[in-house]
């Protein structure tokens, strides 16, 4: 009897109806190589030298990580998605799992609508830099160790357009607090603006990203303070790639301006960057990359001249297999007097290694704004990466 009941059981089990099924998969990128940096200064008026560096090094042409993904089939074509990613060291495995504040971690719903998402998410600044850039703003050779840009935001409402729209994609994204782990100033309120229109026909991309970062005014400076204060953060950015085959080229082009509440001496900013890049196919496994990048005050902002730094970068990959390649990279950076001798950039915002080859081998120095300071300015360096 005991036999039967438990046979009706599974069969009752067998007919009932089917639950939505959740597709799970890990993701990441484990990078490692030999890596070697030219003497370099620490950012002030005497000019502080910092040596050079020889090691071997994790996240040397693509930073390390780990995540996991996935998409639950809800019905009636809508789906639940998901992304929980963090970044590790590689040699020392640090930065903890999933801790919301190093990558992204984000849900959200996706379907004839469209998808949107919320949580800590890649700015479309950053998606479209990545997308023109050789390097993919990555290593020795990224955009990012040259142009200011925002990563990542916290608290990001995102919208974007489905695929049916014949190539034409936009990006709409609001933020509660959007830069509030990062370098900005002042209480954490920042709320962020973002739109983002794009187009893709055949091998062509092009795109804008607009985003502007304003200071809730009830979180402002106290009155009567010293310290810095930042109001608006308004950046532009224009983009374009295109495919021939044997070589993509890509380029991007923009201005960031920030506007600070006026104590003492400190002014706005207006930055103006672009970047041209291209990748050569040599083989279908072997690829040569280029990029030159340069970003300057646009404002005389202290003693008469203008901060200015631009970065010129050669790479060359192999790829053993679809997932798994060798790659060697060398970048220059050129830094005039303006920047060296502590004024740096005046600007703000998450603006990650702006100033250095990359942001990985720093001594910890930060200038005396709010722009980063890497003091190296060349580098080599080769390696391997495996995504998986």
């Amino acid at each position: 009897m005991q036999k039967k009941l438990i046979a009706l059981a599974i069969a009752g089990l067998m007919s009932a109806p089917a639950f939505a099924q959740s597709n799970v998969t890990m993701y990441g990128t484990i990078d490692f190589g030999y890596v070697s940096l030219g003497s370099g200064y620490i950012r002030n008026a005497d000019r502080d030298s910092i040596k050079g560096r020889t090691a071997l090094e994790s996240g040397v042409a693509k930073a390390n990580r780990i995540g996991v993904k996935g998409v639950e089939d809800l019905g009636n074509g809508l789906k639940a998605v998901f992304v929980l990613e963090n970044g590790m060291t590689g040699d020392t495995q640090g930065q903890g799992f999933f801790n919301g504040t190093n990558r992204q971690s984000y849900a959200g719903l996706a379907g004839g609508f469209g998808t949107i998402a919320f949580g800590r998410q890649y700015t479309p600044q950053h998606l479209f830099t990545s997308a023109v850039d050789p390097f993919a703003k990555q290593g020795l050779g990224g955009a990012g160790n040259v142009l200011f840009q925002d990563r990542r935001l916290d608290n990001l409402t995102a919208y974007i357009t489905p695929d049916s729209l014949g190539g034409f994609k936009l990006i709409l994204g609001y933020a509660f607090n959007g830069l509030g782990d990062e370098n900005m100033e002042n209480n954490k309120d920042y709320r962020v603006y973002a739109v983002a229109p794009s187009f893709t026909w055949n091998n062509l991309f092009v795109g804008a990203n607009y985003h502007s970062v304003k200071l809730n005014r009830d979180k402002g400076m106290a009155s009567g303070t010293t310290a810095k204060g930042v109001s608006v953060l308004n950046t532009y950015d224009f983009y374009a790639s295109y495919d021939f085959g044997v070589a993509k080229i890509g380029a991007t082009a923009g201005r960031r301006t920030t506007k600070k509440k006026a104590i003492g001496t400190e002014k706005d900013s207006k930055i103006t960057q672009f970047l041209v890049g291209a990748t050569f196919k040599l083989t279908p496994n072997d690829s040569v990359l280029a990029s030159y990048g340069r970003a300057s005050e646009s404002k005389v902002v202290t003693d008469g001249t203008r901060p200015r730094i631009s970065q010129w970068a050669l790479g060359y990959e192999h790829a053993l297999t679809k997932r798994t390649a060798l790659y060697a990279q060398v970048a220059f950076q050129s830094h005039n007097g303006a920047f060296r001798d502590g004024d740096g950039f005046h600007t703000a915002g998450d603006t990650g290694p702006v100033g250095g080859v990359t942001a990985s081998y720093k001594p910890g120095f930060n200038g005396p704004d709010m722009s980063p300071a890497t003091p190296y300015r060349r580098g080599f360096g080769l390696g391997m990466r495996h995504d998986f």
